[in-house]
């Protein structure tokens, strides 16, 4: 009972500081729905299959909740397309020498039906970013949420909270849709979904990482 309420006490400030920080934008605009008719067959970024060894496996966790009051309707934010909290919830460092880089992301996300700050959709990226470059998706990623550019997962919490988990590529070398060897910062965004506003709270966020 202890827990529960310092746990409660800890959330109370973060929910009035993620209900006054949802961008404006979000609440204002009719986002209508996640898929849109027009992307029917049709394909995206191009993502070349992907074969090599597993050499090393490295992984980065936060076990602890976290929370943001960034809504993906802004673009003013980090990531690819600047729609996610400017502050990566995870990020490690790799350095890629050929094969494929294979990415798998699992987190808890919490519903709106009990986090009533938080939006009713969660929305994560997961990229790389060479030293001096600007952040790119990985393969796994679908770029056009709302008919606008912004790649990402998403989850809808059902109760108080449901489990993510996502897949993720990206191949190394010379090449369309490829990304050449040398060192990388490996980023996890997230931000609250646009319809309805709202942030996102989460936790016990893994991302394991296989490469050569």
């Amino acid at each position: 009972m202890a827990s529960l309420q310092r746990f409660t006490q800890v959330l109370a400030p973060l929910a009035l500081a993620a209900s006054l920080c949802t961008p404006l934008a979000a609440q204002a605009q009719d986002f209508g729905t996640f898929f849109q008719t027009t992307d029917l067959n049709r394909g995206q970024a191009f993502h070349p299959p992907c074969k090599g060894k597993v050499r090393q496996v490295q992984d980065v966790v936060f076990e602890g909740v976290k929370t943001t009051a960034f809504n993906w309707a802004a673009v003013t934010g980090g990531g690819e397309s600047g729609r996610f909290d400017p502050v990566p919830v995870l990020s490690t460092k790799v350095n890629l020498v050929g094969g494929c880089l294979n990415a798998h992301l699992s987190a808890m996300v919490g519903s709106r039906m009990s986090y009533p700050f938080a939006s009713g959709l969660t929305m994560f990226q997961v990229t790389l970013t060479p030293a001096g470059g600007a952040p790119m998706h990985m393969g796994g990623h679908y770029e056009t949420p709302y008919g606008l550019y912004g790649p990402a997962v998403a989850l809808s919490a059902e109760n108080d909270v449901d489990m993510l988990g996502s897949n993720f590529y990206q191949g190394i070398g010379i090449g369309n849709g490829l990304v050449p060897p040398g060192p990388y910062r490996v980023d996890v965004w997230w931000s609250g979904g646009p319809v309805g506003g709202g942030g996102a709270i989460g936790a016990d966020f893994v991302l394991k990482l296989y490469l050569e």
